[in-house]
């Protein structure tokens, strides 16, 4: 059953994943086209083709490894020929004597003709005619002339079409090029809007009463009504989690309106009590909930070695018994590191961490201490709520990886590189969601999707962002980037980038490996 649900979760993730990408890259390849640009390949995946199909001067692919996708235009990256003076290539000619195919593998058989590439201008600036000069086998020179739309072969079944001028993308004008870049951000923001819009569909408008709808608590039943907690009349759900917020136990006593009247006694009902500082969250489970036994943890948390079901014993080599003693501590705590002594199954387990700190917890909009009943008080369909909570969603999507950017380079702050996460936490977090519901997954993707829009929009080379940038450049000076400027800057990035990746991953793995 753990396979088959380990299965599904990375069904799941690479799907979400695949999909996230691939709306980007398909808002690059729909301005691409509008501006005349010739699209290579457009691709579903990375690596090996399992299916190619050709559609007019494009290849459609799908690749074997689902994460991600591209696509590939002419002259992005200032590449207008693939052949070089004193190259030895071949030359297939139509039935007018026009060069068709530029063979580069020469393990192709006969060609029409072959020789060393004396001069060529594959590019033809201003509808000039494009040529190959070749010094042939025979050892005669020849002028050949080539078609706009020739191709090159650099295998048995694969090529690639040539590329002059007036399909590169280097010769659009800046406004073009701004939308082809920019709209693979734009597109994931829009998905994220959609998907947020039918999240507001089908679930509604949650109501804001204090009359419980469904619960998960088994002290709470549908239709209670939560008329006090500790005492303090509650009469809609800002009150509520008003008084919630000022608990610092494991379960408060709430006077309950059922079935037509005011129960006798006040009922003592449990709740899930978030230490967002320390990374702890208790149990409700009814076995185990007057125990001091982990029900959930967070990342620092757990890379110092805690895991849910352990048994905490000690804070900072003080012995406590109860939660409500942790809670306490936990909402008055000002230190920057903790010690937490856990039993395991009779194996004592030490960890050690730092605490995130208020900065921290008010930049991504928490608190210290955030609690949960395990009820919901149901929905209801609002119209204008349709267009209003995707509109704050994505707003505070985008606020929140603003601030974790500005933690990420703040030194005070308690969040590093170092707790950023990548396909492996990424996948955590997906398979997380999706055992929340398929509503919770979808809010989910929509918030992944801002979040991979924004962080191609950093103005880092390799980047959308950066790409931007040198289009910026070029806006305020009216001078081109050179190309191979360009070039060597954004592979210079990327293979950054890349060692970020497998810093970032080997992180995410450490942190599932107890």
């Amino acid at each position: 059953m753990e396979i088959m649900s380990l299965i599904w979760s990375i069904l799941v993730f690479l799907i979400v994943l695949t999909a996230i990408i691939t709306i980007h890259e398909l808002g690059h390849y729909l301005l691409a086209k509008r501006a005349g640009i010739l699209v290579h390949e457009f691709s579903i995946g990375m690596g090996p083709v399992l299916y190619q199909k050709k559609k007019g001067e494009s290849f459609y692919s799908v690749r074997a490894i689902p994460l991600g996708g591209y696509v590939s235009m002419s002259g992005e990256n200032g590449d207008h020929a693939l052949i070089k003076e004193g190259q030895y290539v071949g030359l297939n000619l139509n039935e007018i004597g026009l060069v068709k195919e530029i063979i580069l593998d020469q393990t192709i058989p006969n060609p029409y003709i072959t020789g060393e590439v004396l001069s060529f201008d594959l590019y033809g600036e201003n509808l000039a005619e494009l040529f190959i000069e070749l010094r042939c086998d025979d050892g005669e020179v020849h002028r050949f002339q080539v078609m706009r739309d020739a191709r090159y072969r650099y295998g048995k079944k694969k090529e690639i079409q040539i590329t002059p001028e007036e399909s590169s993308f280097s010769s659009k004008s800046l406004w073009d090029r701004f939308l082809v870049i920019f709209c693979g951000p734009l597109m994931n923001f829009l998905l994220a809007l959609i998907i947020l819009f039918i999240v507001a569909l089908v679930q509604g408008k949650p109501l804001e009463n204090n009359i419980v709808d469904t619960s998960f608590n088994d002290q709470l039943l549908p239709g209670d009504q939560i008329v006090a907690i500790n005492g303090v009349e509650t009469s809609n759900i800002h009150e509520i989690r008003a008084e919630l917020n000022k608990v610092n136990s494991n379960k408060v006593l709430m006077e309950i309106f059922r079935d037509g009247a005011l129960l006798e006694d006040p009922v003592e009902v449990y709740v899930v009590v978030i230490m967002q500082n320390i990374g702890i969250v208790n149990t409700r489970d009814v076995a185990t909930r007057d125990t001091l036994m982990i029900g959930g943890i967070g990342g620092k948390a757990k890379a110092a070695g805690l895991e849910p079901g352990d048994v905490i014993t000690h804070i900072n080599g003080v012995s406590v018994s109860n939660w409500d003693e942790v809670i306490t501590l936990a909402r008055n705590y000002n230190a920057a590191t903790i010690e937490i002594t856990a039993d395991r199954d009779g194996q004592t387990i030490e960890a050690s961490y730092d605490v995130l700190d208020d900065m921290t917890l008010n930049a991504i909009g928490e608190t210290r201490i955030s609690i949960t009943m395990g009820i919901d008080l149901g929905r209801v369909f609002d119209f204008v709520y349709l267009f209003t909570y995707p509109v704050t969603q994505f707003a505070d999507s985008v606020s929140q990886m603003i601030a974790t950017l500005g933690l990420l380079f703040n030194p005070s702050s308690s969040v590093g590189v170092g707790d950023l996460a990548g396909p492996v936490g990424i996948f955590s977090l997906v398979s997380n969601a999706a055992s929340g519901g398929l509503m919770n997954l979808l809010v989910f993707v929509a918030f992944l999707s801002v979040n991979i829009g924004l962080f191609n929009l950093l103005p880092i080379p390799a980047l959308d962002g950066g790409r931007l940038i040198f289009l910026g450049y070029e806006a305020i000076t009216r001078r081109k980037v050179p190309a191979k400027v360009e070039l060597w800057v954004n592979n210079a990035f990327f293979f950054l980038l890349m060692g970020l990746f497998i810093y970032v991953t080997f992180n995410d793995v450490t942190r599932l490996i107890p």
